[in-house]
């Protein structure tokens, strides 16, 4: 009953809870009965199957080719079990919807399973070094187990899939690391210099390169702020329904259409733009109810398949996602998926037109120096290659340089107010060559040596060779 004596029903979230019990209810039934028939528990149970195994501790060896499976794939149930059961599968922070992949739960649970001093070894991908999702699980392996070879083995000649896949291969102890132990980068018993483990501790993402390159890394970190303390970065703008957002019929009225900017539509410092965004928002990104007659008729025709996208939750039925930072006056924009960090400042009157979709990243800008002073930062050799060495590895030599991996990018105080790197942007938008200035401004900002040039320029040129 509620306060004033009256029955008070079952609300939502009531109802979702009682449906929950009921379907425990049902498999426990099940359960017991199964029990009942077969004379055995119906699940499989290490410590009850191999009791005399965990009488001693645990498998000395537990080797695995866990299921890769993102996380949009596993249904909701069994994703809110692995919430409440594994700790390196919780999300340390939201990105965009995203949990680790299955394989970290997997490598979670054999270490669980291995006794104390037992070795495991596993086959998982590749991002695992670099992904934001798996930082709690690189902090814990780092930290508490003996990493004997982490090895990319995308691109490895003896390692051959019937799919496009990024493989690494990780061998730990679970054992205390020693002090000044190294980790092998190779599978290989040759010794490869292998890089010191206390580095890999943190959460950060794993470089696995020559030393040199990891200490350049390192002092940059060490000695200025990332790009994420002072600019946000946002994923672009999202239709949910593309098919009826971009292209649309020939005849809507002018002031509904604006030109898309896909990630491949991105050049260092110019886009040139193919298709065509319907667009239903104000000039702040605000969902507009006033739509032009043609194009709301046009919208009308579609409004059950527009009111039934995942994201819809009221509102205009034809409302964009994210559309706020994406029709920022001044904006820095870059491609999700490309060889190489490439950046591009939408500051014009005519780049009002302009809107970055999904495939892009965004971070609006308070004025068109700073847009301009950003886009060139990005677009420098030194960022480009610190860049790369943290993004998630892609097909046919690309890579993913989404908001995780640009957020923590270097990013001294005074980058963003230097006119000459807002000058060097205008010169590079009119198809003036400026990369030999620009790289030898922004050395002077991050303090590079002719060394620590030198070593990441190498690694640009080590990842450009990269056919993965």
């Amino acid at each position: 009953g509620d306060l004033f004596g009256h029955r008070r029903g079952l609300d939502g979230e009531l109802r979702i809870r009682l449906d929950r019990l009921r379907i425990g209810l049902r498999r426990l039934r099940q359960a017991r009965r199964k029990l009942m028939r077969e004379g055995e528990v119906p699940w499989f149970h290490y410590q009850s199957h191999f009791a005399d195994v965990f009488a001693r501790g645990g498998f000395d060896v537990v080797l695995g080719n866990p299921p890769w499976l993102r996380s949009e794939a596993i249904p909701s149930e069994v994703r809110r079990q692995l919430i409440g059961r594994y700790h390196w599968w919780r999300a340390q922070r939201r990105s965009y919807g995203n949990c680790p992949d299955l394989s970290v739960a997997f490598l979670e649970r054999a270490l669980e399973l291995a006794a104390p001093g037992g070795l495991v070894a596993m086959l998982v991908p590749a991002k695992l070094t670099s992904a934001g999702y798996a930082a709690v699980a690189r902090h814990a392996l780092a930290s508490t187990t003996k990493l004997h070879a982490i090895a990319d083995l995308t691109g490895c000649t003896n390692a051959e899939f019937n799919a496009t896949v990024y493989p690494l291969a990780l061998i730990t102890s679970k054992t205390a690391p020693p002090r000044g132990h190294r980790v092998r980068t190779v599978l290989s018993p040759v010794r490869d210099g292998g890089v010191r483990q206390s580095e890999l501790r943190g959460g950060g993402p794993w470089l696995l390169v020559r030393s040199g390159i990891r200490r350049v890394v390192a002092g940059l970190e060490r000695h200025h702020p990332r790009l994420g303390e002072t600019v946000t970065c946002h994923l672009g703008l999202k239709t949910g329904l593309n098919r009826i957002f971009l292209n649309p019929p020939d005849g809507l009225e002018p002031e509904a259409l604006r030109w898309a900017v896909r990630g491949r539509d991105l050049k260092p410092f110019r886009c040139q733009c193919r298709v065509r965004l319907l667009w239903t928002h104000d000039a702040l990104g605000r969902p507009s109810y006033h739509v032009p007659a043609r194009a709301r008729a046009y919208l009308e025709s579609h409004d059950a398949e527009l009111r039934a996208r995942r994201d819809f939750q009221g509102g205009p039925p034809w409302m964009l996602f994210r559309a706020r930072p994406a029709a920022a006056r001044y904006r820095v924009v870059w491609a999700d998926l490309a060889r190489q960090l490439t950046a591009v400042a939408l500051t014009t009157r005519r780049d009002l037109e302009r809107i970055a979709l999904n495939s892009c990243y965004v971070a609006p800008m308070t004025s068109a120096a700073k847009a301009d002073a950003l886009a060139a930062w990005l677009n420098s050799t030194w960022l480009r290659s610190t860049a790369r060495l943290g993004a998630v590895p892609a097909s046919g030599g690309f890579a993913r340089f989404n908001a995780q991996v640009v957020a923590r990018l270097p990013l001294p105080d005074s980058a963003l107010t230097d006119p000459t790197l807002a000058r060097l942007a205008r010169a590079a938008r009119a198809g003036e060559g400026i990369q030999a200035e620009l790289d030898d401004r922004v050395a002077i900002h991050l303090g590079l040596s002719s060394s620590a040039q030198n070593a990441l320029r190498a690694a640009v040129d080590r990842t450009a060779g990269d056919s993965r």
